[in-house]
This record gives structure tokens, sequence and C-alpha cells, in this order.
């Protein structure tokens, strides 16, 4: 399934609960991350033939196993993000939800975000 067809399967009032989950601080800033939502569900996607891969990451410095997927999958345009194609290796046990509230944490910290979001990315990072 390509990450726009993901995002566009929820309701962002039903999805938040589990950004904030995964990301705490996204309490205080419901109004940017709900920003970001309606962009992304909004845009037209690129086609991409990259893909976004969750596999099993082991984290050498805790010793300790997480579900993921590799940071350089989201170092592009949203627009691209929305194109690619969502992996899920066998040992991952992440539900659909999971996935697009991780993605949509991705998209914003580490995609390339459009100036209309730019406002709202400085009230993220400050």
């Amino acid at each position: 399934m390509k990450l726009k067809y993901l995002l566009e399967s929820f309701d962002f009032d039903d999805l938040f609960p589990t950004v904030a989950v995964m990301y705490p601080n996204a309490k205080r800033h419901k109004k940017e991350f709900r920003h970001a939502f309606d962009l992304l569900t909004a845009m037209r996607p690129t086609t991409s033939a990259k893909t976004i891969r969750y596999t099993v990451i082991s984290d050498p410095l805790s010793n300790r196993n997480f579900f993921g997927a590799n940071d350089q999958n989201f170092r592009t345009t949203w627009d691209v993000l929305l194109g690619k194609e969502l992996k899920k290796d066998a040992a991952v046990d992440l539900t659909d939800e999971e996935i697009a509230a991780n993605c949509l944490i991705n998209a914003i910290f580490l995609g390339k975000h459009p100036k209309e979001f730019e406002n709202s990315y400085i009230a993220l990072t400050r």
C-alpha cells in the first residue's frame, strides 16, 4: 500500500492518540500535527519506485530490538514520501495505525516539508 492511501484510511482524531504515545510532545502541538496530516492527505503523491520498509532494528547501544524503518526512507519531499510503497517484514508486529502514526512523525521531522508547513515546523522544533 502507498503511504498516501494508508494516511487517507484514518481520521486525524482517531490517529492522534497513537501519535501522542510515540511522541509525547505531540500533545502540546496537536494543531501542527493536524496541519501536517491535512497537507499530506490533500497532496498529490509523486510515483516512486522506492519503499518504506519496516523491519526489526537492533540498537547496539542498548542491545535492544525495536520495529522501525530506516530514517533514510523519509529523507525526501512529502509528495515523494506519499508515493512510496509501505512494506513490513514478517517479524514486524505493528498495526496499520502504528505505521501511519510513525510515518506522520517521520515525515514531519525527517522529510522535506512544503513551504505551507514552515511556520508549523518552526513551532514544533523550537
